[in-house]
Parts: structure tokens; sequence; C-alpha cells
């Protein structure tokens, strides 16, 4: 400061070094598919790292689980019927979803997720800007994220439908490659066909030792077997189809599926369950105004405000009639549906008894009576047509004439609703009929009656599925396999929730080794001390984790290896993600020092940022020694890590060492005989 004024001066000199913000350790990036790849306002999501906090916030952005359309069964027709294989519609499966529930099931906070295609897409390896590599590659720009996971590569499938180990292992050696040249993340890796033993003719465990190469080991663990998880999905009669074991496979008759145990009481599980779907169906048909079904007919009021918005929207006579129409259709539809079952010949005596209660019913046959009244209005008749007259609406209702839905009442003797919707043109006054209390209360109570009749006929047709699986050997198989089948997982979203979990518990620097899994039944493959012996220590030195089951203590992580099992530097996980760790945090609180002087007086603050931060590592147990100098050291200074060629340069150079914790993989009880001394 140049002093010329005289007074009195204030100087800060700044004596206590910066500090070391620690950046965070378990922060998963997801790789793959989702249900929606849209954003609200229609943008691509594809190709976007998202980070959410909550399952409910990935359901919001992305939507549910994958759930197949159908089930091929395959069979050997004859005796028994075996199952030989069954597959979803199209062979396809996604488990990103489930994977991330995982996660947050095990613990896990923040994470992001890259959807790279909806449940339409095939999944593939692709490239710089497609499919799993090309999410892959939108990771890179983000710092973020320190795990990168990939659950929908277990998918990736060769064009017979087999699995392709090649391309799952080119995404192991990307995720494997981007983590070593960006230092700040770390590869959680699933084994294709993961689910096998691992002596199984497709050797998955020597075929993944293969693909994943040899560069960057220390960057990645891979986990072992899968796992049958508690994420069971309900299985509907209707999503499966039964074909035999042809080479090209022949669908199976109905009446053979039916008949196949020979047992009268068991085949008229499937013929009542058919019998009710049947009767359901033919509710649903009733209308044909919208296209109902069990999965959106519940509230009836959804679908009549959707045709009535369109009607509000249309605002020339030429526009509004058709909209009109089909709003009016649709009501009366309804109205009609319950005289025409009736008429059905073959429904059930639930069906029967319902239709009888609903029909002595004084409301509804007063809304019915209402209903009639308000379309033989003239106003409402003319936003329909200009030719249609009161003859029309009798005509149409001509089911009901004399009947009990209508109190006995003869159609043509109803009189019209003589309610004023006169408004200067054609479209307003269809505006006004529209929205008419009179109609909404008639549609309110016809729509609740019929509602009444569908969920009577859905549960009727729920109790014969669930009797069905539960009681028809056959059926139970099928099943059960389909549920375990389905509820199959790589384990790598549940590891990730590990790994989130001990770093907040116990630090980065704890081994995310011997801790339970949640949301899992069992391992898809319960190994042997023997069997894994060869997995966590083998010649090639590629160490696979695995993940057993032990009586009285639930589903452990039995491993903490990286890929890199033979390096005595980099063989565990813990050790490679605490350096990760330092290493970014450091970083990251060095980053103000650039361009300073690159003298005495820096390289004491920098010296002393560090080893305060270090200090704090070795308190909370991350490093190990009786003292600060036996846990770690920092270096900067010349002479000592520079020359006086580097400061030329302008290379600031500080070398830190760091005796980081181990974890007691093996421990030894050693037991002797001792003389008797007395």
């Amino acid at each position: 400061m140049d002093y010329k004024t005289p007074g009195v001066y204030v100087e800060e000199l700044q004596l206590i070094p910066p500090s070391v913000a620690s950046v965070a350790t378990a922060i998963p990036a997801f790789i793959g598919h989702t249900a929606v790849t849209l954003d609200t306002a229609g943008a691509t999501l594809i190709n976007i790292p998202v980070r959410l906090n909550s399952m409910l916030d990935f359901t919001t952005v992305f939507g549910g689980a994958y759930d197949p359309a159908s089930y091929e069964v395959q069979v050997a027709p004859g005796a028994g019927f075996n199952i030989l294989n069954i597959t979803p519609a199209n062979g396809r499966r996604y488990y990103l979803f489930d994977a991330v529930r995982h996660y947050f099931d095990n613990g896990g906070g923040p994470c992001y997720v890259v959807t790279v295609g909806n449940y339409t897409a095939d999944v593939v390896f692709g490239d710089n800007v497609t499919g799993l590599r090309g999410g892959l590659q939108s990771l890179a720009k983000v710092d973020e994220p320190t795990l990168i996971l990939s659950p929908d590569s277990m998918a990736l499938r060769l064009p017979d439908g087999t699995p392709d180990f090649v391309q799952a292992g080119n995404l192991h050696k990307a995720i494997i490659d981007q983590c070593g040249r960006l230092q700040d993340r770390f590869g959680i890796l699933d084994m294709m066909e993961g689910y096998r033993a691992p002596d199984h003719a497709s050797t998955p465990v020597a075929q993944f030792r293969t693909q994943v190469g040899t560069e960057n080991l220390k960057y990645a663990a891979v986990y072992y077997p899968w796992l049958n998880t508690t994420y069971l999905k309900e299985i509907r009669f209707s999503q499966l189809s039964f074909v035999d074991d042809q080479a090209i496979p022949v669908a199976i008759p109905d009446a053979t599926i039916d008949t196949m145990t020979g047992n009268p009481a068991l085949d008229a599980l499937v013929t009542d369950l058919r019998a009710r779907r049947t009767e359901e169906e033919r509710i649903f048909s009733k209308v044909t105004a919208v296209t109902l079904n069990r999965n959106n007919y519940n509230p009836l009021g959804a679908q009549f405000d959707t045709l009535r918005t369109a009607v509000m929207g249309a605002n020339t006579a030429l526009l509004v009639r058709p909209l009109f129409t089909a709003m009016m259709t649709f009501v009366q539809e309804l109205a009609l549906a319950f005289r025409d079952l009736e008429d059905d010949a073959g429904n059930s005596p639930g069906l029967v008894q319902l239709l009888t209660s609903l029909r002595a019913d004084t409301g509804l046959q007063d809304q019915i009576i209402s209903l009639i009244a308000f379309e033989k209005n003239t106003h409402v008749m003319n936003s329909i047509s200009t030719t249609r007259v009161e003859g029309d609406v009798d005509t149409e209702y001509d089911s009901l004439d004399l009947e009990d839905w209508v109190g006995g009442a003869a159609i043509n003797t109803i009189a019209a609703d003589t309610t004023d919707f006169t408004t200067p043109s054609v479209a307003q006054t269809a505006h006004l009929a529209a929205n008419s209390p009179i109609l909404q209360t008639a549609f309110d109570a016809i729509a609740q009656a019929f509602t009444a009749l569908v969920q009577d006929a859905a549960f009727r047709t729920d109790q014969a599925e669930k009797n069905l699986f539960a009681k028809h050997p056959f059926f139970k198989a099928v099943y059960e396999r389909i549920r375990k089948d389905m509820s199959l997982l790589p384990p790598s979203g549940a590891v990730a929730g590990v790994y989130a979990a001990t770093d907040r518990s116990r630090g980065v620097w704890k081994a995310p080794a011997n801790m339970s899994l949640r949301g899992v039944i069992e391992p898809a493959y319960k190994l042997t001390d023997q069997e894994q012996g060869s997995l966590n220590v083998h010649d090639t030195g590629k160490s696979v984790n695995a993940i057993r089951a032990f009586t009285g203590k639930g589903i452990l992580v039995w491993g903490a290896r990286t890929l890199a099992g033979n390096d005595n530097e980099w063989r565990y996980v813990n050790v490679r993600r605490f350096f990760n760790y330092v290493e970014e945090s450091t970083k990251k609180a060095s980053e103000p020092f650039v361009f300073e002087n690159n003298d005495a007086n820096t390289w004491v603050r920098i010296r002393a940022m560090i080893e305060n931060f270090l200090t704090l590592q070795w308190r909370q147990g991350a490093l190990a020694g009786a003292t600060t100098k036996e846990a770690f050291y920092v270096k900067v200074g010349l002479g000592e890590t520079m020359t006086a060629q580097d400061i030329l340069e302008g290379r600031l150079i500080v070398e830190i060492g760091m005796a980081a914790v181990r974890p007691a993989e093996f421990i030894v009880l050693r037991f002797s005989h001792k003389m008797q001394e007395s």
C-alpha cells in the first residue's frame, strides 16, 4: 500500500492456511434405459445426466419399472407339461429401475441417472453418442459422480438372443478407462450371467476375466453372484402365452392347456378364470366411444373430462358437433350398458345379482331419466345435429322402454328438459350444455353404477386368478418361476448403496464389506468357501468379490478387492477410493494457488493446508500410525520436490505419502497346547 495521506491504516495479514473441503465419495451414476426419455417440456433426456435424491424423484422424471406385455412359456407337451423356458416379450430385460431402487433401499443418497433409451429400444453398446457408451461419454463432462454403474449392460445380446460377453466387456473397459483417466471415480461392475455357477458351461467368471482387459484395473470392482430380490412383479394370466418345444415353436391351443391335468377340479380353475375374464371384457365392450380396460376405467370421470375438454376447445359448429356427439355417446353407452348386459347369455350369478340390485336403485333410475330428458333438450339436440329430433332420442333408448331402469316409464313420455342454453353460436351453446350440472349429476350416478359392475367383475377375475396360481400345479410353477426370474438383479445397485451407507457411517476408508444387504431373498448361487477362494485370489489377479448367505447373519458382501487383486498397493476397494477422495479434495483446494508466487510463502501455506486435512483424516482413523509423522508426510520446496528448472517452467510439486488403513481380510487364530505347570 502507498502511504501519502497522514492517518491510520489497517492491514490484514493471512496467517491461517486455507482448509481442504471434503468432496463427496459415494455419488453413483447409473446408465441404462427408462420408461420416460422426455422432460415435461418435451425435450429429450437421452445422454443428459440428471441428479436425483430419492426414488420418488426417479419415478417423477423417468417413470416406472419395465413390465413385459407378455411372457412366452415354452413347455414340453405330454405328461407333466414340463416348463422348458420362459422369456419376456421380445426377450427384453431392463434392470436400471430396480437397480436404482436397490441402491436407495440399501442406504443410498444422491445419485445421477443417464437414460439412453426407453423400453421399446434394444440395449446396445453404441458409440460416443448412442447406446450405453454414449451415456458413459456424457458422464465425463460431469464432475460430481464418483461411482459408475450400468446394470443394463447385462441385457446386451447377440442377434441370436444369447448374452454378448464381448460387448459387455467393451463397456466395462470403457468404464474403467474413464475412471482411470479422470482419477475421481470408481466402477462397480456386474458379471454377465452372474446368476450361474462359476463352472457352468457358459463360464461367466472366466468370460468376465477375459473380456475386462488389463488396464487400470485398480479403478473397478466386480461382485458375484446376482441376487434374488424382494421386488416381485405381479403376473396376470392374460400375459401368458404357451408354445411347444419344436425347433420353431408353435402355439399350444387353449383347449389343450385347459385340460392338461385330466383332473376336472383343477381344469375347472382354468375355465372359470377364462369365463371371468370374458365377462369382464364383455362389460368393457359395452362402451365404444372410448377404449376402456381395467387400467383406465377408474375414475370414469377422467374419460368424461377429456371428452368435455375437447368440446370446450372447439369454437365452430363444424368442429364442436362431432366432439359433443362423442361426449354424449359415451354417457349414453354407459346408461344403456346395464340393460344390454341383462340381455347377454352366460352371466355369472354375481353379475346377475348386482344388475338386479342396480335395477332397483331409484336414484339411478331418476338420473337415467334425467339424462334422457337432457338429450331431448332442443339446444342439446342442435349441438349434435340440426336434424336431430326427440324421436331419435327415443329410438336410441328404446331398449329401456317400460323397463325398471327408467321406473317403468315409456321413453316417448319422458319430457324434454327445458333449460335455456341459448347463445349467439352453436359452439357456445355446446359449451354451456357440456358444463350443465344436469349432465354432470346424471353422469356421476351412472358412472358410479358402471364402476361398481366393473369392480365386481375385476374382483372376481382376480380371485379366480389367485385360485389358479395357488392351486393348479402347472400354473403355480409358471407363476413362481416368472416371479423369481423377474426379481433377479445384478448386484451393483445394492453394492453402491452399501458404499454410500458405509461412507456415511464409517468413512470412505472403511472397506465396504461384511455388510448385510436389504431387499434380497437369497443369492442366485450359493458359494462355498472353496469356490470363493478361486474368485478372491486368482492367478490372473482379477479378484471377484463374493456375496454370500450365512446362517444367522443374512446376505453379506463378503469381499473388498479391486480387480487389481495382486497389486499390493491397490488391492482393496477402500484404499483406492480413499486415495480418490484425498486426491480430489486436495486438488480442488489447491486450485486457488494457481498463478500464486512459486516461493516459500506459498509452499508453506499449501503444506500446512494439506497437513491439517490429513491430520483430521488420521484422527478419524483413515491413516495408520501412532503419530502424524508415521501416518503421512507432505513435502514441497526447492531442493526437496522441485529443482530450479521446475520453478522456471512454472511447476509447483507437492509430494504426499499416506499410510492408508487396510482391511483385515484374513484373521488367523493360532492355537497350541500349553504344558501343565501345576
